[in-house]
């Protein structure tokens, strides 16, 4: 569907095809029958699709608009109000869903003129949501470092500042000024986010799941936000709003939620689940488990190497971890029969997942006391042994068929979710010790 919207930005107003498209100056004296043409004609204005193959071009339709209608570089045009004007069955509908997914359309019994006057009188009754000029995210990790990280486009990224928690004095103002000065520029030119914290010597697993954000508005306001993760859903606490010629106080402020969020763990696991497979084996030792995979090589690594490592043609077996021990790989040979044997060497329950959602495999089996209890595995086909579990009848899996079943990763992680842990949750819990094994298992 095509159609036209019509912003406010620092108190002028503009009429655009689709975001990223083109658009044009609403002068204040705009009749309504002349705003509704203006609708009209950029209703059909769609963005320029790139692909990767297409010539570079040095400046789009959108970026003229910005910098010559507008007055500002495209990153820095952010409307305040936002209206979007379409047809369905030749009849005009206004609505405000660009910035409000659950706005009502609104329609037009009318001419132009009323559909001018409707929009008019949706941008008036409107109140501004101020956007987000540059951003600032700050972040703790596990030694009780404070890193302050420029935000892009909701990406943490480069260049990273560690700070002492402990210190005073200016240091946290200091860098959060200059990370809003380096969030102020395209993506392309800051550093990745692990890249940016590998030059600070600061590795990703061991950054807590609290964060405190701090914005800039575009009308000359700072909001601070603190935020943590609980069972694998993000937290928001209520925003702390000030101005931005006094960033002293939001620092204050900022520095304060830090000392109230949850602390990131001492010794952390890392998380893992996509595009992999794993065993998680109940109450088991790092060393047993090695052993019983059949681990070659064994190198000590710590969490995240390990994590790393598996994803890079190895296996990891972590150290116990919120009651479990997790054998993870890119790839590993193991069916319904492989975990009951392996259930049975180690005296305990065993769990395997796999998942891939290139080949749309996804897998899982849990076995106890040497016995299958339930397999399914479905790569094209559907298969299945033993009765469903609670979690899969409550997601459906029961009513499935081998011609219609419909699984996907994220039904992977609830499953190990429900029967032990989600392994994209892990960078949240304490490990017992800092460091598991790394190596290879013989094929077969």
């Amino acid at each position: 569907m095509s159609w036209a919207e019509i912003h406010v930005f620092q108190g002028r107003t503009y009429v655009t095809g689709t975001w990223g498209s083109s658009g044009v100056r609403v002068a204040d004296t705009v009749g309504v029958a002349d705003l509704g043409l203006l609708i009209r004609h950029h209703e059909h204005l769609r963005t320029e699709r790139r692909y990767p193959w297409s010539p570079p071009v040095e400046r789009t339709p959108w970026d003229v608009f910005c910098e010559e209608v507008a007055g500002v570089a495209t990153r820095r045009y952010r409307p305040e109000k936002r209206v979007r004007a379409y047809q369905v069955d030749r009849r005009w509908q206004v609505d405000a869903k660009p910035e409000d997914r659950d706005a009502p359309a609104r329609a037009v019994p009318g001419d132009l003129a009323a559909l001018g006057a409707e929009v008019r009188r949706e941008l008036a009754l409107m109140q501004p949501r101020w956007p987000t000029l540059r951003q600032v995210v700050l972040l703790t990790t596990a030694a009780r470092q404070l890193v302050v990280m420029p935000s892009i486009g909701g990406w943490s990224v480069g260049p990273a500042r560690v700070l002492d928690l402990t210190a005073g004095g200016p240091a946290l103002p200091d860098a959060v000024r200059a990370g809003l000065t380096d969030s102020d520029r395209d993506h392309t030119e800051a550093p990745a986010y692990e890249a940016a914290l590998a030059a600070v010597s600061v590795k990703p697993g061991s950054i807590g799941r609290a964060s405190v954000s701090l914005e800039e508005l575009s009308d000359g306001t700072i909001r601070v936000t603190g935020a943590h993760t609980t069972d694998g859903e993000d937290v928001w606490g209520p925003p702390w709003l000030g101005r931005v010629d006094r960033l002293a106080e939001a620092c204050v402020e900022a520095a304060r939620l830090l000392r109230d969020l949850p602390p990131a763990p001492t010794t952390p696991a890392a998380a893992f689940g996509y595009k992999c497979c794993w065993l998680a084996v109940r109450d088991g030792r790092l060393d047993e488990v090695a052993a019983a995979v059949g681990l070659l090589g064994a190198q000590p690594v710590d969490w995240y190497d390990g994590v790393q490592a598996a994803y890079d043609e190895q296996v990891f077996v972590s150290p116990p971890t919120a009651g479990w021990v997790f054998v993870v790989g890119a790839v590993l040979s193991f069916d319904g029969l492989a975990v009951a044997d392996l259930s049975a060497r180690l005296g305990t329950e065993v769990q395997f997942f796999g998942t891939h959602r290139g080949s749309e495999y996804h897998e899982w089996a849990l076995a106890t006391g040497g016995r299958l209890v339930r397999h399914l595995r479905c790569d094209g086909t559907l298969e299945q042994q033993g009765q469903p579990t609670a979690v899969e009848t409550d997601l459906g899996v029961p009513a499935m068929t081998e011609d219609d079943w419909d699984i996907d990763e994220d039904t992977v992680m609830r499953v190990a979710a429900a029967w032990s842990i989600d392994p994209t949750t892990l960078q949240q819990v304490e490990s017992t010790a800092p460091a598991g094994v790394a190596g290879h298992v013989a094929a077969g």
